[in-house]
């Protein structure tokens, strides 16, 4: 499936030939690249993608910055081998993550189930001038999509003047359960500059949504927030978390259609992992999906994008599979939590050194190397029930376990996109 209206929209505009002329020129210094190449891999990005317009820009997937932007520049030179940005692209051979997320705070009002975020020590937190150091640190590593995340983020003081502080080399993605956005705040987040916000729905049913949150106003908030977003001119997402045991075409539809009538841009559903609450969870049967179970997810997103009545619709479970690019974590993906620690994503409980005591970028590199490139599927869900099992009582695992858990689990297998330059 193609989003062939889109695609014209975007063929009739002057400024995206601009950038088509620009990433062509700068890729033609790469032997592996010709036009033709070029062309493959832009169909094989489109496959299966509802594209989006929002600000004069093109939202093709929320896994990379929008087309249009300077963060999608900054995402195409950010690679290791600078004679081969082609190649490395394909091959993930990267010097930064395409995306950082940056857990401002571990402070929530809200006890949701599956919340990777759940563990807790007695360290201090970073603070706003702490993070605004980092993102000096990520930008200058190249690191095209920044995520503020928590916890609850807007319990953070401070959260506005960090978004602030962020260039337009980057592309910025807060995440909230939506529960302290008011009309006022969304507004001044606009004009601080950031882009999209994805706030948490994990039903159109009431009662669900708050039985999952552990609060009974959980779902009434949300719904407040996604109309002020709306309503500032935020790119509007709605992200869900949806178990086994609810993935039925009926229920599915129905979340998609009452998220069409509360006017969000994109619905990102996200794969139950073992993390969190979860992580020692004995109702596996109902929560966690199997490989029919994420088949079945797939050909509802793919159904749903082939109409304008809902929607765009992305899912972990596409984005990570071997038909598209693997799961990113450490690679196209990483993560820091709010006392410093890097990992190689909010759902993988390990740890490979501290921003505090070390710079991001050497710290990035030796995880990077440590994780070998994309893995098929999540790399979450392969080695978290084995962490579990260590029976630890804090986490995030230390460096020197990470890296022999990462050395158990070594790259398996080569994805579709990696093979456009086989």
């Amino acid at each position: 499936m193609y989003d062939k209206r889109m695609i014209l929209r975007m063929g009739f505009d002057i400024n995206v030939w601009k950038d088509i002329f620009k990433i062509h020129k700068y890729f033609r210094k790469d032997k592996s690249y010709n036009i033709f190449r070029g062309i493959k891999t832009a169909l094989f990005i489109l496959k299966n993608e509802r594209i989006v317009r929002h600000d004069g820009t093109y939202i093709i997937s929320t896994f990379m910055p929008a087309f249009g932007t300077e963060a999608f520049i900054t995402n195409l030179k950010a690679v290791k081998n600078v004679d081969e940005p082609f190649k490395s692209q394909i091959l993930s051979k990267r010097s930064a993550p395409i995306s950082m997320y940056l857990e401002i705070t571990k402070a929530c009002n809200l006890k949701c189930e599956h919340c990777s975020s759940h563990y807790k020590c007695d360290k201090v937190e970073m603070t706003i001038e702490d993070w605004k150091k980092v993102v000096k640190e990520i930008q200058d590593m190249g690191v095209s999509d920044i995520g503020i995340t928590g916890g609850e983020p807007l319990l953070k003081k401070g959260y506005i003047d960090l978004v602030k502080s962020i260039s337009n080399k980057s592309r910025i993605i807060l995440f909230t359960n939506g529960y302290y956005l008011t009309e006022e705040i969304a507004k001044q987040l606009k004009e601080a500059g950031l882009y999209a916000i994805g706030i948490s729905l994990d039903s159109h049913i009431e009662s669900v949504h708050n039985e999952r949150r552990k609060d009974n106003f959980a779902y009434q908030k949300a719904i407040e927030a996604i109309e002020y977003a709306n309503k500032a001119g935020l790119y509007t997402m709605i992200q869900t978390v949806i178990l086994k045991d609810e993935l039925n075409e009926d229920n599915i539809f129905d979340f998609f259609r009452k998220c069409a009538e509360l006017n969000v841009d994109e619905v990102k559903i996200l794969e139950p992992i073992r993390s969190g609450r979860y992580m020692v969870s004995d109702e596996g049967k109902k929560i966690f999906y199997d490989k029919a179970s994420r088949s079945k997810l797939i050909g509802y997103q793919h159904k749903a994008n082939k109409s304008r009545k809902y929607p765009k619709i992305t899912t972990f479970a596409y984005t990570e599979s071997q038909e598209k690019y693997g799961c990113g974590a450490g690679n196209q993906h990483s993560y820091i939590n709010a006392y410093g620690d890097l990992m190689p994503c909010d759902f993988v409980p390990m740890k490979f050194g501290n921003v505090r005591e070390n710079n991001v970028k050497k710290l990035w590199t030796e995880m990077n190397q440590a994780l070998d490139g994309p893995k098929i599927g999540c790399f979450a869900n392969r080695v978290n029930m084995k962490i579990s099992k260590l029976g630890l009582s804090e986490y995030p695992l230390n460096k020197k376990d990470s890296c022999i858990i990462c050395e158990n689990h070594p790259k398996n297998g080569i994805t579709e996109f990696e093979k456009l330059v086989g």
